[in-house]
């Protein structure tokens, strides 16, 4: 028995070679693990957040049929990564982009990823906004995700009293992978 088990280990394996050559062989010189952007990789992200985050009913109330992703500020390249998301469903509901320029705009805003400083968290109040951004020092000064690039990689820091101010409820299973979770007082201030 054990030398049937071999013949079909060792064939099963030459399949999969086999496959996987005919598969290089048809893309040419085409690399085949093509390096996604920056950008993309932060709208991955933020869309990952948002399925992850409980709105209060009042909140989810107001996305008129839509749930919002809202950019604060002109990052071209980022705008273009949200705007591919643009269609998926969210909370079972079709995930709308827009850009929004001060704190007024953002009514009906789900999600804002604040893309430059100088928006004015405190005047978010507690409107149920799940707050994203990779700027430095974003998540202790207030904001529900702050990215942050260690070691070459992609990372995040939740401040749960954000969340929670905000009334949003973040997934024990988000909370986890987070490299920090802050649970100090929260600070809203003006983006770093």
């Amino acid at each position: 028995m054990p030398l049937v088990a071999a013949f079909l280990a060792h064939r099963t394996t030459r399949l999969v070679c086999t496959a996987v050559l005919a598969l290089a062989g048809t893309l040419g010189a085409a690399p085949v693990w093509a390096a996604p952007d920056e950008s993309a990789v932060q709208a991955a992200f933020v869309l990952n957040f948002a399925k992850f985050t409980d709105w209060p009913a009042a909140g989810l109330s107001q996305r008129q049929g839509t749930m919002q992703l809202c950019q604060f500020g002109d990052r071209e390249a980022l705008a273009l990564a949200f705007r591919a998301l643009e269609g998926r469903l969210l909370q079972g509901a079709p995930l709308q982009w827009r850009r929004v320029g001060r704190a007024d705009d953002m009514r009906g805003c789900h999600v804002l990823f604040v893309a430059e400083p100088g928006l004015p968290l405190a005047g978010l109040g507690v409107m149920p906004v799940l707050t994203v951004s990779d700027l430095p020092g974003f998540a202790p000064q207030g904001g529900v995700i702050g990215l942050v690039r260690q070691s070459g990689r992609l990372r995040f820091e939740i401040n749960r009293a954000a969340a929670q101010a905000a009334g949003l409820r973040l997934s024990a299973d988000l909370l986890s992978l987070a490299m920090q979770v802050l649970d100090g007082p929260l600070r809203r201030e003006t983006t770093p």
